[in-house]
């Protein structure tokens, strides 16, 4: 009986600990900002023209993860560990272009460089970028 009882206290101190921690936040890495002068497809979701933000954030797994806000659209992308990038120090969004559409190609950051595959209409524009136009929209990275 004395055991069940220790056994007992140590649950419910345990439980305690449990309900009472709470995991880290995601720590950001970087932060910043950019305008899309027009509407643009990023992977499955069309961004309208306007200003946006961006937070890249560490995870708890080996994954890095790109939240996009603008006023109308969000978009959360993860990016891993092979998108580190030593020789990345400008900022861009850069995209392909065919008549009126535009398609995310890549993102490059300080140190991160990230490649996107494209869907449905935006998917050959991505696969082949060099036989299509191509533009890039400037990213303001904040200093921290």
């Amino acid at each position: 009986m004395r055991n069940l009882s220790k056994a007992f206290a140590v649950a419910v101190c345990l439980l305690a600990i449990g309900v009472s921690s709470s995991p880290a936040p995601a720590a950001d890495v970087m932060t910043g900002k950019f305008t899309l002068p027009h509407a643009t497809r990023w992977n499955d979701t069309i961004l309208p023209a306007g200003d946006y933000s961006f937070r890249v954030a560490r995870t708890m797994t080996n994954a890095d993860v790109l939240k996009v806000r603008g006023a109308n659209r969000a978009v959360d992308l993860y990016m891993f560990n092979e998108s580190v990038c030593e020789k990345c120090r400008n900022a861009s969004l850069n995209l392909a272009v065919q008549n009126d559409s535009r398609v995310v190609t890549s993102l490059e950051l300080p140190g991160f460089h990230v490649d996107f595959k494209g869907r449905q209409s935006g998917q050959e524009m991505v696969k082949n970028p060099s036989k299509h136009a191509s533009e890039q929209v400037a990213v303001d990275v904040d200093r921290n």
